[in-house]
């Protein structure tokens, strides 16, 4: 047996508890969209999900935690797939005009094939601020759109750079 498993848990235990994880928040963001957040108890996430009521808890401390994984979750994920599609390191290689259109076409496949993540983000948007949430707990949502500001800035620093585009993004640099 290896020193870290001894001190720690297997490589099986922790792959187990991944994947624990992600069928709770896989089915917290199915029910949340389908019923909306507020109307969604941790037992029937919990119930849904095949996990103890224990061990939900054990994972998310109450409702609103859950409901930051979530989001946080999905959002990194679809933003992974764009940058698998157009990694963040390609910027540099790709006039700005030409980074630009890509943003704007993936925010409209964004409408035209992620409607349940839209509306899971309007539902997440109108719970939140509804809760008393510390800006600690929302670290983990913040980092996971940490791609699409990254992005943003350096389309707009690269476009800064480039002429006569740079006065189209110049005009409008209190949207970004």
């Amino acid at each position: 047996m290896k020193k870290e498993e001894k001190m720690g848990k297997s490589e099986k235990q922790m792959d187990k508890e991944q994947g624990r994880n992600q069928r709770i928040i896989d089915t917290a963001f199915r029910l949340f969209v389908e019923k909306k957040i507020e109307a969604v108890s941790m037992d029937e996430v919990a119930k849904e999900a095949g996990v103890g009521r224990a061990t939900l808890f054990r994972c998310y401390n109450n409702k609103t935690e859950l409901a930051i994984a979530v989001c946080a979750s999905k959002w990194k994920a679809y933003l992974d797939k764009l940058d698998e599609a157009r990694p963040i390191s390609s910027i540099h290689d790709i006039p700005a005009i030409g980074r630009f259109i890509f943003t704007l076409d993936s925010y409209i496949g964004m409408y035209q094939n992620h409607k349940d993540l839209l509306q899971y983000n309007d539902n997440f948007n109108n719970y939140i601020t509804h809760q008393t949430v510390r800006q600690e707990e929302l670290a983990n949502f913040h980092a996971s759109l940490n791609s699409v500001n990254t992005r943003l800035h350096m389309m707009y620093a690269k476009a800064k750079r480039t002429r006569p585009s740079a006065r189209i993004f110049r005009r409008n640099s209190s949207c970004v």
